[in-house]
């Protein structure tokens, strides 16, 4: 680079800089690379872990330029969006939301609004008539802003969210109903009530040194003291003032009639392994005994617990207490609900059979299992048959439970977009992964970085 001296001796410049097209500019105290280059860094690392990086590279700069480079690009052009993506995303989770807007011709955020109230998004509508396709979740104010903002466009719900929501009215359904969970099940037990199985109650009132369980014990004094106040005449306030319990666990022992079947939910609770008991049981009959090396096992199959909650599970083994047969499944309110939630001929023989046999003892989980599968039946499959959402609405709203009734009233106010799930092969799926992106955002930010930093790295980034 040269520089020049001017001969006129009353300029007030008496040198001047050459410039280099496209590495140079005036008053520039980087080049056009390395300006470049330090933007990159700031889009996919933000301020702090950016400044780190490029300190590593022996350049020095701070957060505050790193974080001034973002906000001097211009940001996108979206041009026409005929096809539109919406949710919602946390801000402040719990408090502070925001909306995402997706092209979903493209998967690429076209613009970040500062709430998630009808009103913005269908100001922003207002401003984009040629959208037609809107994708979004069952949420109320999105559907009233694209009613007020773009009524010309179609709205099309998520069907993964509206399993999500089916899934949900099932679980409180079954989760009112589960006292009769507790029951085992004698489709998966061939023993006989005298046997093994009596024994397994034994050594399961038992810790793992052998000794009494204290919650057992508790348990079973607590019943006794109860019900020796009940035939005395005492009122369940007084008693519960008295032994300093709660009203409803009061009322809990004294719905109970034997206290074994409050100690089939106290001895029986979930636990990290109880998905990995038939594994552990057949791998355990197949000659491997290493608690360490099935720990690795059920490890890679998604088990999050460490090696000692292994061996104590596999110390009955050990002791020569080898049950004949697979160990009994743990009933709970969501193993049940991923059945329902399944494809029946995903079901092993096994949940199958459990699940008729549920059905067989409760009426209430026989005409839910029916609905459910009903409805999901429709959506995965994509049937429009002629009014068959509409039937399915009407029979739930006439003898269905009310968590089922609930979500049908707002299917039927949601009417347009649930029967366009059913007849077309939009869903949400981009806008989803986009939400997904936004969290590795804010973790690397630190959560500290304003809307307008946030809302630039969101639309600029890669």
């Amino acid at each position: 680079m040269r520089r020049l001296v001017c001969g006129n001796e009353h300029c007030p410049r008496r040198t001047f800089a050459e410039q280099i097209p496209a590495l140079t500019h005036r008053h520039a105290r980087r080049t056009d690379a390395l300006t470049a280059q330090l933007t990159d860094v700031a889009l996919f690392l933000g301020g702090r872990p950016g400044t780190r990086l490029v300190q590593r590279m022996t350049i020095d700069t701070c957060k505050d330029t790193v974080l001034r480079l973002i906000r001097a690009l211009p940001l996108p052009s979206s041009g026409p969006v005929p096809h539109l993506g919406v949710d919602e995303f946390a801000v402040r989770r719990g408090r502070t939301y925001a909306t995402i807007l997706i092209d979903m011709a493209t998967h690429r955020p076209i613009d970040v609004l500062a709430d998630r109230a009808a009103a913005t998004f269908a100001s922003w509508l207002r401003n984009h008539p040629e959208v037609r396709i809107i994708c979004r979740d069952r949420a109320g104010s999105y559907r009233d802003g694209a009613q007020t903002g773009a009524p010309q466009a179609r709205q099309v719900a998520d069907a993964w969210h509206l399993l999500n929501n089916l899934a949900q009215a099932v679980e409180r359904v079954i989760g009112r109903h589960r006292s009769d969970l507790r029951q085992p099940l004698t489709s998966h037990d061939d023993r006989s009530d005298e046997g093994p199985a009596s024994e397994g109650r034994d050594r399961a009132e038992l810790d793992i040194h052998g000794r009494p369980r204290p919650l057992v014990a508790r348990t079973r004094e607590r019943h006794q003291q109860i019900h020796e106040r009940i035939e005395r005449g005492d009122s369940l306030r007084a008693i519960a003032r008295d032994l300093q319990l709660s009203r409803g666990t009061v009322n809990r022992f004294a719905r109970t009639a034997e206290v074994d079947e409050l100690l089939l939910a106290a001895i029986h609770r979930p636990t990290l392994i109880d998905d990995y008991r038939l594994y552990l049981h057949h791998r355990w009959m197949e000659g491997c005994t290493s608690a360490s090396a099935l720990a690795r096992e059920i490890q890679r199959l998604g088990y999050r617990g460490d090696v000692n909650t292994v061996r104590r599970h596999l110390k009955p083994y050990r002791n020569g207490a080898i049950p004949t047969t697979a160990p009994l499944p743990h009933l709970t309110v969501r193993r049940v609900t991923d059945w329902i939630m399944r494809r029946p001929e995903h079901l092993t023989d096994a949940e199958r059979k459990g699940l008729d046999e549920l059905c067989e003892r409760n009426h209430v989980l026989a005409t839910t299992v029916e609905y459910a599968r009903r409805l999901a039946l429709m959506v995965r499959d994509r049937h429009s048959e002629h009014l068959a959402l509409d039937v399915w609405i009407a029979d739930v709203r006439l003898d269905g439970q009310q968590e089922l009734r609930t979500l049908a009233n707002g299917m039927r106010r949601d009417r347009a977009a649930i029967q366009a799930v059913l007849t077309t092969t939009y869903t949400s799926g981009a806008v989803e992964g986009n939400v997904t992106r936004i969290k590795l955002l804010k973790r690397q930010m630190y959560g500290r970085a304003n809307f307008d930093l946030l809302r630039r790295r969101i639309l600029l980034s890669p």
